[in-house]
């Protein structure tokens, strides 16, 4: 009600007094037995309040109607209406068969997976080991072949040699049956330097041609040990590559499915994101629960406080955050708190009538275990000085 308003009230009140006093003075017999005695009277000390008042309703500072993530039917509840809970309490479950169920077949296709990748890098390992022996050996024989020393030379420049030898004594062979004065002897010695120099030819070429021979295996060793070096470094460039990717992709599905099943595990356990006192169960055991659906209304009953229900856009820019105020309680006769103004909207709510209301927060100065959450309070917030 605005101060010019009930200024006029308080002034009509008055007058009204003193028509009723003047009328009892002069005609005491117009006024029934009594009335003067009841009549109020208005002095000129008279004091009038000046203040905003409102109705209200006692709310508590925290409060939530908890929901499950997802659906399911209710297996159990572990709290009862009234329990008082602390943060991170189980209120309920719902059924986790087929979810459990799901997560055990996900650990298993991990297992699988992480067995599959272990066998790769095994085999892997092994395989570049074996790549990294062969190598070594092929370059360590290429080394030794091409150390050996070259026989062929030698075995050519003996062979040249005989021939010369063989020649020599051929000719001395010759000459000696041209000279028939000769005895017998003498020509069979000659013969006999001729026979041991064609051997020596014999052996020669022989010597030759195995040389030769080892030459070109020599050559085809050679040639055979690096085609083996670089299949062998092939290999190693091959196997650095690693193992199948595929291998590890698994592993990490595996892994994923596993954080999923959890996570859809968690989502059937309800639990208290705050301290407080569990004031209703939305739902039975066995009760089919939709996720996001109302399952658990919880409170924190020790931070109750004011909120106004009807405070007018008059009353709202009267008052400011830090005002004293005066509650009293419909369920009390005798019980008025102090409190003090918190919170002041500032965006009204418009009634269903058009009128606009603003909501006011007023914390109380002390806590009355007497409180009970929706209790209706009158709250009336003095002004300092009247307009």
């Amino acid at each position: 009600m605005k101060p010019k308003k009930l200024l006029w009230i308080i002034g009509g009140l008055v007058v009204l007094g003193g028509l009723l006093c003047l009328l009892s003075s002069f005609f005491p017999d117009i006024l029934p037995q009594g009335m003067a005695a009841a009549t109020p009277t208005v002095t000129a000390t008279a004091q009038v309040e000046m203040a905003v008042r409102a109705r209200g309703k006692v709310e508590p500072a925290e409060w939530n109607t908890l929901a499950f993530d997802t659906n399911g039917s209710v297996a159990a509840w572990v709290v009862e209406e009234g329990t008082i809970v602390h943060a991170g309490d189980l209120l309920g479950q719902l059924d986790t068969a087929k979810l459990e169920l799901a997560l055990q077949q996900a650990r298993l296709e991990l297992e699988k997976a992480k067995l599959r990748l272990t066998e790769a890098e095994k085999e892997l390992a092994q395989q570049q080991a074996e790549a990294e022996l062969a190598l070594q050996t092929a370059e360590v024989r290429l080394a030794q072949t091409r150390a050996r020393p070259p026989s062929i030379t030698a075995a050519s420049v003996r062979l040249e040699s005989a021939r010369r030898a063989e020649a020599s004594a051929l000719d001395e062979y010759n000459k000696s049956l041209d000279r028939l004065w000769e005895e017998g002897d003498k020509r069979k010695e000659y013969r006999e330097v001729l026979q041991q120099a064609m051997g020596d030819r014999q052996i020669a070429e022989a010597e030759l041609a195995t040389a030769q021979a080892e030459q070109a295996a020599n050559v085809q060793e050679i040639a055979e040990l690096q085609i083996e070096i670089a299949k062998s470094k092939l290999k190693l460039e091959q196997l650095a590559e690693g193992i199948d990717p595929t291998l590890a992709q698994d592993v990490a599905a595996a892994e994923l499915k596993i954080t999923q099943a959890e996570a859809d595990l968690a989502e059937t356990m309800l639990v208290a994101p705050f301290d407080g006192t569990v004031m209703e169960l939305h739902y039975q055991e066995g009760d089919w629960v939709q996720s996001g659906a109302e399952a658990v209304t919880l409170a924190d009953l020790t931070t109750l406080r004011i909120e106004t229900t009807d405070l007018d856009e008059w009353g709202a820019a009267q008052i400011q955050v830090g005002d004293e105020a005066r509650i009293t309680f419909t369920a009390f006769d005798d019980k008025t708190l102090s409190g003090h103004v918190t919170e002041i909207a500032t965006r009204g709510e418009a009634l269903s009538g058009g009128d606009v209301v603003y909501r006011t927060l007023i914390e109380l100065d002390a806590p009355d275990p007497e409180l009970r959450w929706g209790m209706t309070v009158r709250v009336t917030i003095p002004l300092e000085d009247a307009p």
